[in-house]
């Protein structure tokens, strides 16, 4: 296991690639700046250095700002700031869509726009698209505004008292045959994915989670891997217990490999990435339709809870601060009778009569 000392601020997540997070405390606040960067540490460490002078400059220079009229000069002021990483398209749907509009009647005009998404198709699947993905437009539209309106640019947010739709939990239950039969297609068509999937399916993880993962985040002494503050969508580090069927796996990774999950060609070793083509083509040669990889949290959940693991403790591993167990925990219906329990008092077959009244 490396032993390697991480500078704060610096993480490497690739071959020559680097997550490179500024913040300073300005006036009892954090202000923070972050990007993924492609070059040698040496950028990184000016990048980050880049990142908190101009968090300091840009901090006294925001009190001079013009005050922001428009909803694009809000998200462009926004997205100047933060990262959105995945969340990007959302951004630019948002800004094509909405841009041009004012703040002042911004409150009424996006109103009757979550009223058109409902009756809008998504691009890839053709179908409505779920209630899901319109309260993560509105999300991002709600934390852009607060943004802008912390820093004096805004007065109010209208969409402050905008509520998030109600959404269904998706019904997510992988029988034991499908789960081999995936498994073996993975072991024949992707090996490399093997690992990853297996954890999956026995421990609640994000994917961001684990394909980041590397070498330095491994206890291999108490059997658990740690991800670090900043990994988790909650910004909090969370262990991860290592099932006892893969402990091999981990003790066994190349002493030149610095990830935990990796494939490997004539180049060395790599991380695995984006794989959701191989992923794809893995479930549709197993014929495993309607699961994503995300899905596996479901899985892995529901086995932990069914296998006797207290909830709180799940929660813990999952990375969850508030209850998601409802959202979360799946069965098939026939495995739920197994789990049903009745008093031993009832076990007489004979009914007794009621009693005449006197």
């Amino acid at each position: 296991m490396s032993t390697r000392k991480r500078e704060p601020g610096i993480r490497p997540i690739g071959e020559n690639k680097w997550r490179v997070v500024a913040r300073v405390r300005v006036n009892g606040r954090i202000e923070h700046r972050q990007r993924t960067l492609e070059g040698t540490k040496e950028q990184s460490r000016e990048l980050l250095a880049q990142f908190k002078r101009e968090i300091r400059a840009g901090t006294n220079a925001e009190r001079s700002l013009t005050p922001i009229k428009t909803f694009g000069e809000a998200l462009q002021f926004y997205l100047e700031r933060n990262e959105a990483g995945r969340s990007m398209s959302y951004f630019k749907r948002l800004l094509a869509d909405l841009g041009s509009i004012s703040i002042a009647a911004l409150g009424e005009r996006f109103d009757k726009y979550l009223q058109l998404l409902k009756s809008s198709a998504g691009q890839r699947t053709g179908k409505p698209l779920s209630n899901g993905t319109i309260n993560r437009v509105l999300a991002w539209s709600k934390a852009a505004l607060n943004f802008v309106e912390e820093r004096g640019l805004i007065k109010g947010n209208p969409l402050k008292h905008f509520k998030k739709l109600k959404e269904t939990p998706r019904d997510v239950v992988m029988s034991d045959i499908d789960r081999q039969r995936l498994l073996d297609v993975i072991e024949r068509e992707a090996p490399h994915l093997s690992a990853i999937v297996r954890f999956a399916l026995q421990v609640p993880c994000r994917k961001s989670e684990l394909v980041n993962l590397s070498t330095d985040d491994l206890d291999l002494f108490n059997n658990c891997i740690r991800v670090k503050n900043g990994e988790t969508k909650n910004g909090a580090g969370i262990w991860k217990p290592i099932p006892p069927n893969m402990r091999e796996y981990f003790q066994t990774i190349p002493s030149g490999c610095k990830h935990v999950f990796y494939r490997q060609d004539k180049n060395g070793y790599h991380g695995l990435g984006d794989f959701k083509n191989a992923w794809r083509r893995c479930l549709k040669i197993a014929g495993v339709n309607n699961f994503r990889f995300h899905d596996t949290r479901h899985c892995s959940a529901s086995a932990l809870i069914d296998n006797g693991t207290p909830e709180q403790v799940v929660m813990s591993i999952a990375g969850w601060k508030t209850n998601m167990l409802r959202v979360y925990y799946n069965r098939e219906p026939k495995k739920t009778l197994d789990l049903v329990r009745f008093d031993r008092k009832c076990d007489s077959a004979v009914i007794a009569p009621k009693a005449e009244a006197v």
